[in-house]
């Protein structure tokens, strides 16, 4: 039987999802979303992740109004929030014809081993480097440098994306970003919300997704460079012989302010792609940038289904510095598309009715 098939099988034979059973012996309990298994009921130490649609050994009920479900996982045994599951046998399994049925699932394309390698451009720079020396980068920032693909056709997971999160969750910068966007912040069913809040922002259903998009830079393989709002990435792929810096995008200057405005090409075999038109903040880091693009996306994007949607947010406490924000479903989900820092005129700055 494909493995990828007995997540779902084991779905449709419990009885609902968010589904856990518990009888004499451990039962199983299954999600339907990602959520943070915790060391206690209401605690905010996160232990391990809790995958949607994957069956783990439910050991016990307890907690206020006993809403806490004891899981074992593969690591450590937490606790996550089940109110509503059920106390019941284990249903039984299923029998060879439900897995005879399940084997013809067809399995999903995998990427290729090889990585594309691009051709027909050139493989070393002809100006100098927009950093002659790297500059210095933070603990935080190298963590998001290590979640970039290796590949140029790669993109960072949901998984990486949420454990991030959940690894910073407590940053002053993301607490204050989600209580301007208005989300309740304390407790820990909060907790879990705004987690799969932030991560649902940055990715969604789709091959790409926003958070290597802006952090990363993606469209690696494609004529225009996609994205790359991240001073630390650039640095990084400058100094590894990946992107050449080709010039200010406006102006003789590439250092507006805060903000570098530059073009930049691929070298092969990395990228044959360019950049026009690109832009990164000088002094925001990953964390106040992730911060910056839940408010904007709180104050300009509707979160009505449009397909194209944004704004210029003026962020409070940078002395009037704005970041242009486009939402849609880039990620195959409604979220963030883009986020970039702009020397345009805010065009929202006040929470929407709609929130």
């Amino acid at each position: 039987m494909l493995p990828s098939a007995m997540p779902r099988l084991f779905a449709l034979l419990l009885v609902s999802l968010p589904c856990a059973v518990l009888a004499g012996g451990p039962g199983a309990f299954i999600t339907s979303v990602r959520v943070e298994a915790m060391a206690e009921p209401e605690s905010s130490q996160a232990l391990f992740t809790v995958e949607p649609d994957t069956s783990y050994p439910l050991l016990k009920k307890g907690g206020p109004g006993r809403k806490w479900c004891k899981l074992r996982g593969a690591t450590a045994e937490g606790w996550v929030l089940c109110d509503g599951a059920e106390e019941t046998a284990v249903a039984a399994a299923p029998g060879a014809g439900v897995l005879a049925e399940a084997d013809k699932t067809p399995e999903l394309g995998v990427l290729s081993t090889a990585a594309p390698e691009a051709s027909g451009c050139a493989a070393t720079c002809a100006q100098a480097r927009l950093f002659p020396e790297p500059p210095s980068v933070s603990e935080v920032d190298r963590e998001v440098l290590a979640l970039c693909p290796s590949r140029p056709d790669g993109s960072v997971s949901a998984e990486a994306i949420h454990q991030f999160f959940s690894k910073h969750y407590e940053d002053k910068a993301l607490q204050q970003a989600l209580a301007a966007a208005g989300r309740t912040v304390a407790g820990p069913e909060a907790r879990q919300a705004n987690l799969t809040w932030l991560t649902g922002l940055w990715t969604g259903t789709g091959p790409r997704n926003a958070f290597t998009y802006v952090f990363c830079g993606d469209d690696w393989t494609r004529g225009l460079i996609g994205g790359l709002h991240f001073l630390p990435r650039y640095a990084q792929l400058e100094a590894e012989g990946k992107v050449c810096f080709t010039g200010p995008a406006r102006g003789d200057a590439a250092l507006q302010g805060d903000n570098y405005l530059i073009q930049f090409r691929g070298v092969a075999p990395w990228s044959c792609g360019e950049k026009k038109l690109g832009g990164f903040s000088r002094s925001q880091g990953a964390l106040s940038i992730a911060a910056i693009g839940a408010q904007a996306f709180a104050n300009c994007c509707a979160r009505d289904g449009a397909k194209t949607e944004g704004g210029v947010y003026a962020v409070p406490g940078l002395d009037g510095a704005t970041w242009k924000i486009r939402c849609g479903t880039r990620n195959g989900t409604y979220g963030i598309s883009s986020l970039y820092p702009t020397s345009e005129s805010p065009t929202c700055a006040q929470p929407q009715a709609s929130r």
